[in-house]
């Protein structure tokens, strides 16, 4: 089987990582044909990739050209997509639905429903945003975390 591997990894190597690479190694193994293709946050420095990223988060069109090319000389049966945030975003999906390629996702976080990508507020489970459309911002300097969330019903 050919499977693509669709990753976005973070500045720091973390556990989303090591999954990634020993499901590679796993499949490579039993003989399946494996194409890894990681994008990182390096490219995120300065106001202007911030800036940058932030546009492209909700839906990237160069991440889902690039995909499609992948797809076009890959020829995968499967697309496997671990971390698409923020540099692949959810238009890798299109791409794979256009080119009629069945997608696996793993979910490493809670990112998809939270914008902090982990339920919590001031120590305690927070679920304001399961079931609705959240718009968050999280703003970040040293020790100092500061949420300001819309919830929409």
């Amino acid at each position: 089987m050919k499977i693509l591997i669709a990753h976005n990894r973070y500045q720091y190597a973390g556990g989303e990582d090591v999954v990634v690479q020993a499901e590679r190694a796993l499949l490579e193994s039993y003989g399946h044909n494996v194409l890894l293709w990681e994008v990182n946050n390096d490219s995120i420095v300065g106001i202007q990739g911030k800036v940058k990223a932030a546009l492209s988060v909700v839906y990237s069109p160069t991440s889902r050209e690039q995909i499609k090319e992948k797809i076009s000389h890959f020829r995968p049966d499967i697309v496997h997509i671990h971390n698409f945030f923020p540099l692949l975003s959810p238009a890798v999906y299109d791409a794979c639905q256009d080119a009629n390629i069945p997608v696996v996702q793993t979910l490493h976080n809670y990112r998809l429903g939270c914008p902090k990508a982990m339920p919590l507020r001031d120590g305690k489970i927070c679920e304001d945003c399961i079931g609705k459309v959240c718009l968050g911002l999280v703003l970040s300097t040293d020790a100092t975390v500061v949420h300001e969330y819309k919830v929409l019903p």
